[in-house]
């Protein structure tokens, strides 16, 4: 990977705090492409009042952010 998909600007391979893997980094947006072939997917689950399920990361990389 040699540019950012989000801006355009170069991008360089780099350890990003938080994390223990060299990741393609953009220093000019501060987006982290990450290199993953797993296909995740997620989705919204309410029952019969409304509520809703959230679930908090409790791994890296975003540990503590909405999954």
């Amino acid at each position: 990977m040699k540019f950012c998909a989000q801006c355009g600007q170069p991008v360089h391979l780099s350890v990003i705090p938080g994390d223990t893997v060299m990741r393609y980094y953009c220093s000019a947006c501060e987006t982290v492409h990450y290199q993953n072939p797993k296909i995740i997917v997620g989705c919204i689950a309410s029952d019969q009042e409304g509520r809703v399920l959230l679930c908090k990361r409790a791994i890296e990389p975003r540990i503590g952010k909405w999954g």
